[in-house]
């Protein structure tokens, strides 16, 4: 009996940890640089599929089967409701920020409230179906600057309802995953603005056949949206179209080889941007090349295809590569880290495009059982064409988190973010400085 209330105390502890950092980096936008503000995250398709969503022209990252629910392992879920088992989280963070509207000359500091509740539901519908939904809520209060205020409730990134269906060698796994955002911190190009309300939505089918023991294919459809709130930014709600197919070849029990391949369309709802087409191909590597360490890298050819017909004029396309890479390595079971590569061309939403070079560094070291400290450092170019002046840039941010384990219930954190960008076009460059204090509480 003492083992397994221990066992289920370091089981919530270990869920707790890594519900806490899903609510802190996805609720408050990616405010630490991870998340959709990579541009890598990019280990095995497998292993950080669901990261990747929000991308645009990114290669379409499989939707990984949603993950079987062991009935042995019922503690990571705090509630059951029938055959529902749910595990819900309430935190809050109160954040001080030195810039929030990204300027350069005019400045503006506010101290933020920031609620939220993350909800995290499985249904196994039998042994190989399974029914997934999670949903994370906050809210952002300015007490200095009211205008900025959510307009009702925040949704995070990775609020989704998925489902898979084994069928024989077959996996299918339906995904819907949505969300409710604010902070333009996420998008590289945009400054001189403290909000950027859009919603997304990402609708998508993917299959995978194990058709030997060697051989995979997988092959799916995903449909995006953007739908942009206001007059700055509305022209670039848009909405994407992706066919991929994968097939890959084990030829080594550690080591998988394939071919990554996409067509993408992309149509914006108003004629200011130009409707546009994108085809990506390009081999891909999956190596463990011991069992700490895993390495992932990809690169081919990406043809962006300018239609015309929009108000910004004849852009042109854009011919050139794309390369994503990432090494994990696990140095013991206190520290792991995680070194990443990506050059991509992504749709803009300030421009027709932007070609997007992103480098980046993480770390999660567990100092104690209780006490946890992740580093993040990445660095970003950024050169945009189409919809106005030329514009190019580079960002650098650093961010270090604190998370402490005080019960199996409670979670306290601290982080510190600095972000500076070098921007071509005037009033463009700016600095900012964010302190965060955060509690949450795991039911």
């Amino acid at each position: 009996m003492e083992i397994r209330v221990a066992k289920r105390d370091e089981l919530c502890a270990e869920t707790l940890v890594r519900s806490n950092q899903l609510i802190i980096h996805r609720i408050k936008s990616f405010l630490f640089g991870i998340g959709l503000v990579s541009a890598g995250l990019l280990i095995s398709p497998q292993a950080r599929a669901q990261d990747d969503y929000f991308r645009d022209l990114e290669s379409p990252r499989e939707i990984a089967p949603v993950v079987q629910l062991n009935p042995q392992q019922d503690e990571h879920y705090n509630l059951a409701v029938g055959p529902l088992r749910v595990n819900l989280a309430a935190g809050v963070g109160l954040e001080f920020n030195d810039n929030v509207n990204l300027s350069d000359s005019d400045r503006q500091s506010d101290i933020i409230l920031r609620p939220s509740l993350n909800i995290d539901t499985v249904w196994p519908i039998s042994d190989l179906n399974t029914l997934r939904f999670s949903i994370g809520l906050s809210y952002a209060k300015y007490f200095d600057h009211p205008e900025y205020d959510t307009r009702g409730v925040l949704f995070s990134p990775n609020s989704e309802l998925a489902m898979t269906v084994i069928v024989g060698q077959v996996s299918i796994t339906l995904r819907d995953r949505f969300s409710y955002q604010e902070d333009p911190y996420a998008i590289p190009t945009i400054s001189n603005t403290a909000v950027f309300r859009r919603y997304e939505n990402l609708a998508g089918v993917q299959a995978d056949w194990d058709i030997n023991s060697i051989t995979h294919l997988t092959v799916g459809y995903n449909h995006y949206n953007m739908w942009v709130l206001g007059n700055t930014f509305g022209d670039a709600s848009h909405s994407i179209d992706t066919v991929f197919v994968r097939p890959s070849v084990k030829v080594a029990p550690a080591a998988s080889v394939g071919l990554d391949a996409s067509f993408s369309y992309i149509g914006y709802n108003d004629d200011y941007f130009n409707n546009a087409d994108s085809v990506l191909v390009g081999p891909y590597v999956d190596w463990a090349i011991t069992d700490s360490t895993r390495f992932y890298a990809e690169g081919g050819y990406q043809d962006f295809l300018d239609e015309g017909g929009g108000n910004v004029g004849d852009v042109g396309d854009e011919n050139s590569y794309y390369i994503k890479s990432e090494i994990d390595n696990r140095v013991s079971d206190y520290f792991n880290q995680r070194l990443s590569f990506s050059k991509t061309i992504e749709a803009g939403i300030t421009s027709q495009y932007y070609d997007l070079w992103h480098v980046e560094y993480a770390g999660d070291w567990k100092l104690t059982p209780s006490v946890v400290i992740d580093p993040v450092l990445f660095y970003e170019h950024y050169h945009a064409a189409g919809g106005g002046a030329a514009e190019s840039g580079d960002r650098f941010g650093t961010d270090l988190g604190l998370r402490y384990t005080l019960t199996p219930s409670v979670t306290l954190g601290a982080d510190y973010r600095f972000i500076i960008n070098s921007d071509n076009l005037p009033d463009s460059n700016y600095y900012q400085n964010l302190v965060l204090l955060s509690l949450f509480y795991n039911f």
